[in-house]
C-alpha cells in the first residue's frame, strides 16, 4: 500500500515547530523510548529533511492527535528509509512504529504485517539472536497477546526471553516485563501453575532492587495475587493484596 507523503508546505510548518523545540519526542527511534540528542535542524526544501525529522514530526503529531498528519510523516520516512542500504535497521525501525500507531488506532489488519515485515528485516541485519531482534519479537507477541492469540505469542515471548535473559540478565528491568506478560499470558488462559512460576521469579527479582518500579510491582502483586485465587491459595492472595493495596496508598 502507498501511504500519502505530506506536502512540502506542510513539512516546513512542521519543522518549524521542531526546530523551535515546540515539542518533546517520545518516539522509539530503536524501538525504545529513546531522547534524540541531535538538535533538529530547520530547512525549507522538502528533499533535505532527513529520516530522523520524519520520524520525530510522527511522534510530535501523533502527540497533537493529528493521527492523518503522523501517518503522512511515517510515510515520508518510510519511503526516504526505502532507499537506504538493505543492510540499514532504519525501514525495519519505522514499519515497526508505524504498526504501534495502527494497533494504538485498533487497525489491527494494518498494523500485522507490518510487525512481521519488520521483525524479518530486522533478523536478516542483526541475526536473530540479537537483542533489538528479541524486543521487536516481544513487540510482536504482546501485539498477538492483546489479539487473543496465545499459540503465537507464547513462543515469541519465550523467544525473547531466551535471548534476553543471556544477555542482559533475569534481573534487567526490560526482562522482567516481558516475563510479567508471559505470566500474564498463562494467567488469562488459566495455567495457574506456569504463572506462577513465572511471577514467583519476577517477584523476587524486583524486590531485590534498590528502587524497584512501584507500577511494575502493583502489577505484579495484583495479578499474582489472581493466580493464587485460582489455584484455591487464598491466604498468599490476601497477602499480596494487602501489600498492593499499600502500594495504591502510598501512589
Amino acid at each position: 500500500m502507498r501511504r500519502a507523503r505530506p506536502s512540502c508546505n506542510t513539512m516546513n510548518r512542521a519543522m518549524s515547530r521542531l526546530a523551535g523545540g515546540q515539542h518533546r519526542s517520545t518516539l522509539r527511534l530503536d524501538r525504545r523510548p529513546l531522547a534524540i540528542t541531535a538538535a533538529l535542524v530547520w530547512v525549507l526544501a522538502c528533499q533535505t529533511q532527513t529520516w530522523e525529522q520524519y520520524m520525530e514530526a510522527a511522534a510530535f503529531a501523533y502527540q497533537d492527535q493529528d493521527f492523518e498528519a503522523a501517518e503522512q510523516w511515517f510515510a515520508a520516512a518510510e519511503q526516504l528509509a526505502l532507499e537506504f542500504e538493505p543492510s540499514d535497521p532504519r525501514l525495519a525501525i519505522t514499519l515497526g512504529n508505524l504498526a504501534d500507531f495502527y494497533h494504538a488506532q485498533a487497525r489491527d489488519a494494518e498494523a500485522e504485517p507490518l510487525y512481521e515485515e519488520a521483525l524479518t528485516r530486522l533478523e536478516r541485519i542483526d541475526g536473530p539472536e540479537s537483542p533489538r531482534v528479541a524486543r521487536f519479537a516481544a513487540d510482536l507477541a504482546v501485539f498477538y497477546a492483546v489479539l487473543d492469540r496465545p499459540e503465537e505469542a507464547e513462543p515469541l515471548f519465550q523467544r525473547a526471553l531466551g535471548i534476553l535473559d543471556w544477555t542482559l540478565g533475569p534481573e534487567h528491568a526490560d526482562v522482567l516485563v516481558i516475563r510479567t506478560s508471559l505470566a500474564g499470558l498463562y494467567l488469562r488462559e488459566g495455567r495457574y501453575r506456569d504463572a506462577e512460576a513465572l511471577y514467583r521469579e519476577v517477584l523476587a527479582h524486583t524486590l531485590d532492587q534498590t528502587e524497584p518500579d512501584q507500577d511494575q510491582l502493583l502489577t505484579v502483586l495484583q495479578e499474582y495475587a489472581v493466580v493464587f485465587r485460582g489455584m484455591d491459595r487464598h491466604d498468599d492472595a490476601v497477602a499480596l493484596e494487602v501489600r498492593a493495596q499499600a502500594i495504591r496508598d502510598a501512589l
